[in-house]
């Protein structure tokens, strides 16, 4: 049997790369990253000992172009090492659950600029800002969707309009189901990009996603979220000098509660930076800042309190932004839905033509009032300070060839004392003293081997 399939998927490869004006490629992927953990994504005590572990992406990809359509069909295995479910006393058997379908679509083309894909993709927008393909993440993330593009390179204009939706609905009876009620329904979105000239590009994104009840599978809350992303200098392109970039977001609609129905929404979201590039494009040196917002706990205003300020960063990246990359306000009640304001300064050196050093500081703050749960003499509340710690994250990269790279980094986090109450790692007494600390050094660091083989390409007739 085993040789009857292997004779019968060779002969469909050798079919598919011997049609005229067509190529099929098999390509590969395998991302192993190993590292030590003292904080990573939630803050830990002094006396906790670090963590050890590795995990692995493994992809299988099949690429296939003609004149009419292309297709993709990536298999994933994505795992930590040694959680295999399978085992017996003397080793591991198999993991149940690591392998999946990652990508599985076919693009038609419909004219000299516009095409249609079709099935399970990757989608990535405006810095991944909130349409993301999370490369981070070991899994990845990728959705069920349409896809219409018209990418006009003459003009400078590129319009990307996508639907999803992800169905709950019980095969057996027809009803829907809210097998995952805390995940998003529905993404959809429009993404109009105009390149203006060689360094300046202006985009428009429209997305209106939806969540369900929590407790009504059948009941839908959309939210609408509109956004201009400025460009300046940056891309393939780029030059010495001057650079920068502004995104501004603003959202509004309805959000879905945890337990059951929903609020009303207005929120926003902006980032602006400005940096300088020299010495041939081997130095960049980037200070900005970015605007989460949130609910600011001393208003006690009755129309305010019924609207939800916090902003929904949907499917987006969280990783590359938000305090550093130990992942500690990439979730809004990570700051207690108070928003956040986080300056940055980020420098990166090229140190070789295959090697790159990288240096980011954050100071993350709120942004908006929260109490604490102390009093001061008078009985009133005290307020959170509004500093949350500094974090410092450095890597290098260094490739080796094409296919082959490593990357090495290492995340820190120094705590502010308003940070280690949020996390109860302190105690107060009655004066208002710090009397416990609880909080030790909170840090990441990896390794990471990427390697990306080409096992075949058939040349194009």
């Amino acid at each position: 049997m085993k040789t009857t399939s292997s004779k019968l998927i060779l002969a469909v490869l050798i079919l598919l790369s011997s049609t005229t004006f067509a190529q099929l490629t098999i390509d590969g992927q395998f991302k192993t990253r190993f590292q030590m953990l003292h904080g990573y994504k939630s803050p830990v005590a002094k006396e906790t000992p670090a963590t050890f572990g590795a995990d692995q992406r493994s992809r299988l990809i099949f690429g296939y172009t003609s004149e009419k359509y292309s297709a993709n069909f990536t298999l994933q295995d994505a795992r930590v090492w040694g959680s295999d479910d399978f085992y017996n006393a003397t080793g591991n058997q198999r993991n149940s659950y690591g392998l999946g379908i990652y990508e599985a679509w076919v693009e038609l083309k419909l004219g000299q600029n516009s095409a249609l894909k079709v099935g399970r993709q990757e989608w990535k927008y405006n810095g991944s800002r909130l349409i993301s393909h999370r490369d981070w993440w070991t899994t990845g993330l990728s959705y069920d969707g349409l896809l219409y593009k018209m990418h006009n390179k003459e003009s400078g204009l590129f319009i990307d309009l996508g639907l999803s939706y992800n169905n709950d609905m019980n095969p057996g009876t027809g009803e829907y189901i809210n097998a995952f009620p805390d995940r998003l329904k529905t993404v959809n979105f429009l993404n109009i990009k105009k390149a203006v000239n060689e360094k300046f590009d202006a985009s428009f994104n429209f997305i209106f996603s939806g969540k369900q009840d929590a407790a009504n599978a059948n009941i839908l809350y959309m939210k609408a979220t509109e956004g201009v992303i400025l460009n300046y200098n940056n891309g393939k392109k780029a030059t010495d000098g001057v650079f920068g970039g502004l995104s501004a977001y603003f959202q509004h609609g309805e959000t879905a509660l945890s337990t059951t129905g929903h609020q009303k929404s207005s929120a926003y979201m902006l980032d602006v930076n400005l940096g300088f590039r020299a010495m041939e494009k081997k130095l960049e040196i980037s200070a900005g800042v970015e605007m989460l917002s949130g609910h600011d706990a001393t208003n006690t205003d009755s129309l305010y309190n019924t609207i939800n300020h916090t902003f929904d960063l949907l499917n987006g990246g969280r990783h590359p932004y938000y305090g550093g990359n130990l992942d500690y306000f990439v979730m809004p009640a990570h700051m207690k839905n108070a928003g956040m304001m986080d300056p940055y300064l980020k420098l990166n050196y090229k140190t070789s033509e295959k090697g790159n050093f990288g240096l980011g500081i954050w100071l993350p703050m709120l942004a908006n009032d929260l109490y604490t749960s102390r009093m001061d003499d008078n009985g009133d509340k005290i307020l959170y300070e509004k500093g949350l710690g500094t974090g410092i994250d450095l890597s290098y990269k260094h490739k080796f060839s094409k296919e082959v790279m490593l990357m090495i980094g290492g995340s820190f986090f120094m705590m502010s004392d308003s940070f280690k109450e949020m996390k109860s790692m302190v105690t107060y007494d009655a004066n208002n003293s710090i009397t416990d600390d609880k909080a030790g050094q909170q840090y990441f660091v990896y390794t990471m081997l990427i390697v990306k083989p080409s096992f075949f390409s058939s040349e194009k007739k």
